[in-house]
């Protein structure tokens, strides 16, 4: 289980707009539970910031992954958006190595212990769905 810093918890204010670099991103294990957590190359004595569902929203629309550079804008609250909200925009993007089957190996070291752990916890949550809607006879009733 890992432990989290308060201190380098990166935190935005209203109207700003913050560069970062993307470590990785990710659920964590935490001895309360798990917690979705972004960590950042450090900037002004931070490493990392959790963010809300529709802050990892965005950074999941716009293809965000790690090694990306980063603009993230908090923008104020008005009368149409009471707690403000996010824009994220591309400032660089990190290519993929290479192309066919002799670079997909080192494209596959990159994926981190914690987007596998993340991503087997939700096939066995699919497995388990579908195992529910599942007859008697094994078949799915569709």
């Amino acid at each position: 289980m890992s432990e989290l810093n308060e201190s380098k918890r990166l935190k935005f204010k209203d109207g700003s707009t913050t560069e970062v670099i993307i470590k990785s991103m990710g659920m964590e294990e935490f001895d309360f539970g798990s917690e979705y957590v972004v960590r950042i190359e450090e900037a002004e004595g931070y490493d990392y910031f959790k963010p809300s569902t529709g802050l990892q929203k965005k950074l999941s629309d716009e293809g965000v992954k790690s090694g990306d550079k980063i603009n993230i804008t908090k923008v104020k609250p008005d009368e149409k958006y009471t707690y403000g909200y996010f824009t994220v925009s591309m400032v660089e993007s990190v290519k993929m190595e290479g192309k066919g089957v002799e670079n997909f190996e080192k494209q596959l070291k990159s994926v981190d212990k914690l987007d596998i752990h993340e991503l087997t916890l939700r096939v066995k949550t699919l497995e388990d769905k579908v195992q529910l809607l599942m007859n008697k006879d094994g078949d799915l009733p569709f």
